[in-house]
C-alpha cells in the first residue's frame, strides 16, 4: 500500500501523479491541489534536466612587466579629477565604476588594476604606467 508523498496518508488505490517544484510525486486525492496535473502517459519518463549554458572563456588580462604603476598614481588621478572639475560621484557614473572603488584608489589604500587603469588613462588622457629598464645583458 502506498502513501501519499506530501500527507503520509495510506493511498487505497494508484494515487495521483503531479509535479511539485519539477519533481513528479504520487500523491492523495486531498494534495493533488498542490500540484500540476500529469496530462499524459509520455510525461511519466523524467523529463532532461536543464543543462546550464555553456560559458566561453574570456580573454584574460595579462601582465606585462615591461611596465608598471607609477608610485604617484593617487595624487595623478586625483589632480586629474579635480582638473576636470569632477566628484567622485561624476566620475562614476561617467566611466561606470563604483564611487567606494574610486574614492580608495585616490587615497592610495587600493592600487587599480590594469584594466581600470587604462581606463582612467584613456579617460583623463595621462600615463599611469611607466616603463622599465631590463637588464638581460649585464
Amino acid at each position: 500500500m502506498a502513501s501519499c508523498e506530501i500527507c503520509g496518508t495510506p493511498i487505497l488505490e494508484y494515487g495521483e501523479k503531479v509535479y511539485v517544484e519539477g519533481n513528479l510525486i504520487t500523491v492523495c486525492k486531498t494534495c493533488s491541489k498542490r500540484g500540476k496535473p500529469l496530462k499524459n502517459q509520455q510525461e511519466i519518463q523524467r523529463k532532461p534536466a536543464m543543462r546550464p549554458k555553456k560559458i566561453e572563456k574570456l580573454d584574460r588580462i595579462t601582465f606585462d612587466d615591461s611596465a608598471i604603476l607609477i608610485n604617484n598614481f593617487s595624487e595623478v588621478i586625483r589632480n586629474s579629477r579635480m582638473a576636470n572639475g569632477l566628484t567622485h560621484e561624476q566620475l562614476g557614473l561617467l566611466i561606470k565604476e563604483r564611487v567606494s572603488l574610486l574614492r580608495k584608489i585616490e587615497s592610495g589604500t587600493l592600487k587599480p588594476d590594469e584594466g581600470l587603469s587604462r581606463k582612467l588613462e584613456r579617460f583623463f588622457r595621462i600615463n599611469l604606467y611607466t616603463e622599465v629598464e631590463s637588464n638581460d645583458g649585464e
